[in-house]
């Protein structure tokens, strides 16, 4: 899958939030190295529970935020 628009990684996001990196980039889109240790026990968990095609979605949304790179919070993320 190529990487995702900015309303499916939301989407995807939702699901897994943390209080943490994964909140943060839920909430604003912004992007820290923290971020991807974060998704990556995401993907873990859903993989755990047998959920293979969650952990598939928590695998796109670490390449989108490996494409997009380290980034502030984005102005009108919510709506985008």
């Amino acid at each position: 899958m190529s990487d995702p628009a900015d309303h499916v990684v939301r989407t995807i996001l939702r699901a897994h939030q943390d209080g943490g990196p994964i909140s943060k980039m839920f909430e604003t889109g912004a992007i820290g190295n923290d971020l991807f240790p974060a998704l990556d026990e995401a993907a873990n968990r859903a993989e755990d529970r047998g959920d293979h095609e969650g952990a598939a979605r928590v695998a796109d949304v670490i390449s989108y935020a490996a494409t997009v790179g380290e980034r502030p919070p984005v102005p009108n993320w919510p709506t985008r």
